[in-house]
């Protein structure tokens, strides 16, 4: 193809000129029309990118121009060399013209070009510039799913009232975000080397290829267990279970679903720690801070709740008032201490000497109530004497010196005795009184 084009751009001209030098030949007299000639020869090669010819072609006309008035017969009088010069003078004007417009369209086309190359360039910048916008658009919508998904999460999570169903919420949770994959939650001590890794290091472990980490064993995980993510579960500090998340696929997990998981497991244990939190505000506030028996008010409100419950199954229960003898001389000739701790022994004797479905509260200061349910008088009166002599079996020391604690105790049955709590309070309220009046350390009951 090359050497075609080269050819032709040899052979095209060099046949061209043959034919004029053949015409002059025929009729040299007009050899005037030659120059008309050249010149739309000129304007051929212009517009078919022939340059060099045409300087080539220039210079022969222009030399024919000055040679040929002289060949021709009549052609050297002054008129014939004039009209040759002109039409040479007029070649080159043409000549001029023709190459000014070349040069002017070959710097319109490089500004051209260069406006298309600045153009492209700034397409290609424009370009980048949506491509990372979109990226960027994604990125976001990205991050805003996953704050809605972690704001839901953390409603759900937050939801939840006891630790077993913050645990079974938050395995939904991770099998919800990761699908396919095996979620497992375990409490208590590590279980094998994985939950060692973690327990020893305190930071959660993420395993990609269980086959090219060299971390572990090859067939450490079990048959078909490819990646894995082992993370810590804490409350108030303390390492109290571990959540394991296994896939068969290699990298079936990357850093940030090891990020998002430790998140969920930090939520739940916050959550954990809230209801620990509150379930001890809330014992606190019906439980007595020194010995641990409930507090007044929760023996009232208990005492409605049993008057309600045995007045609609129409069966009986108790109620024992004890105080503590001369509590007064404790503190007075050993201390406050000393009289704390008796508080506590009694409390835990107390507490101690009845059954579950029992209920027993200080009621104020040294002394204390008990609701025996589902007891007559007489069944109440037993325990109540088991308590005493409990409690003054128990061998007591203050600085030393040995000492005894006695208590009192009145019994009273509801509803015989009282159909209201008030009255049930009174009742066994005067009995108390009247055995400390016979010489207290005894149980009244009528």
């Amino acid at each position: 193809m090359l050497k075609a084009n080269a050819f032709t751009k040899v052979a095209c001209p060099a046949a061209i000129v043959a034919g004029l030098a053949w015409a002059l030949w025929l009729w040299p007299a007009h050899f005037l029309w030659l120059y008309p000639a050249a010149g739309a020869l000129f304007i051929w090669f212009h517009w078919s990118g022939e340059k060099e010819v045409k300087y080539i072609f220039l210079f022969l006309v222009t030399a024919a121009g000055f040679s040929l008035p002289k060949l021709v017969p009549g052609g050297d009088s002054f008129l014939g060399m004039a009209a040759a010069m002109v039409e040479v003078l007029c070649l080159w004007l043409l000549f001029f013209a023709l190459a000014r417009a070349e040069s002017l369209r070959r710097a319109a086309g490089e500004k051209l070009a260069a406006g298309e190359a600045e153009a492209a360039v700034r397409i290609g910048n424009l370009t980048d510039e949506l491509a990372r916008y979109r990226l960027h658009q994604e990125s976001t919508l990205a991050r805003i799913r996953d704050k809605g998904a972690l704001a839901a999460s953390v409603q759900d999570i937050g939801a939840a009232s006891t630790p077993d169903e913050i645990k079974e919420r938050l395995e939904n949770l991770l099998k919800k975000y990761f699908p396919g994959a095996a979620i497992e939650l375990h409490s208590g001590a590590p279980r094998d080397f994985a939950d060692t890794w973690v327990a020893e290091r305190k930071i959660p472990l993420l395993v990609r290829n269980s086959e090219a980490d060299s971390r572990f064993p090859r067939g450490f995980f079990g048959a078909g267990q490819r990646s894995m993510m082992a993370l810590p579960l804490h409350l108030f500090g303390a390492l109290v279970g571990f959540v394991r998340a296994c896939a068969q696929e290699p990298d079936r997990f990357k850093a940030e679903d090891l990020r998002g998981a430790e998140l969920f497991c930090a939520l739940a244990g916050v959550s954990m720690e809230n209801i620990y939190l509150f379930e001890k505000v809330r014992e606190l506030a019906i439980k007595d801070g020194l010995t641990g028996l409930y507090t007044h008010r929760a023996f009232q409100t208990r005492l409605e709740e049993e008057i309600l419950r045995a007045a609609r199954a129409r069966t009986p229960f108790a109620l024992i008032m004890a105080d503590i003898d001369h509590f007064k001389s404790y503190n007075d000739t050993f201390g406050h201490q000393a009289g704390d701790a008796v508080l506590k022994v009694v409390a835990e004797v107390l507490a101690g000497g009845v059954r579950e479905v029992d209920f027993t509260a200080r009621y104020g200061g040294e002394e204390f109530a008990l609701i025996i349910t589902g007891a007559g008088k007489a069944q109440a009166a037993a325990a109540a004497e088991n308590l005493r002599l409990a409690l003054a079996g128990r061998a007591f020391s203050f600085g030393g010196r040995d000492a005894r604690v006695t208590a009192s105790f009145g019994v009273a049955e509801f509803p015989s005795e009282g159909a209201v709590s008030s009255q049930l309070v009174r009742a066994a309220d005067e009995r108390l009184f009247r055995a400390k009046e016979a010489g207290r350390n005894r149980v009244v009951y009528e």
